[in-house]
């Protein structure tokens, strides 16, 4: 799941060895992988608005399934 964050939000973004700054990225954990990837996605999306410090700075969440990197699958607008 990749969480892009509301503007103003850039101290949440995550840094490259080069200096680059990408939004953060979230991993559903290996004891769901063997559920159904909505499944997976709705538990993520809980997660996320538990989240102390992206509940309010993350505007949109989109889901990939590893490896497909060209199109996602979810896409949630908070």
């Amino acid at each position: 799941m990749v969480i892009l964050l509301k503007n103003g939000n850039d101290n949440l973004k995550l840094t490259r060895a080069n200096g680059d700054e990408y939004n953060p990225v979230w991993y559903s954990f290996m004891k769901y992988n063997k559920y159904e990837i909505y499944r997976i996605a709705d538990k993520m999306e809980a997660n996320i608005r538990k989240h102390p410090e992206f509940s309010g700075a993350a505007n949109i969440l989109q889901f990939y399934i590893n490896g497909q990197r060209q199109a996602y699958f979810k896409k949630i607008t908070l």
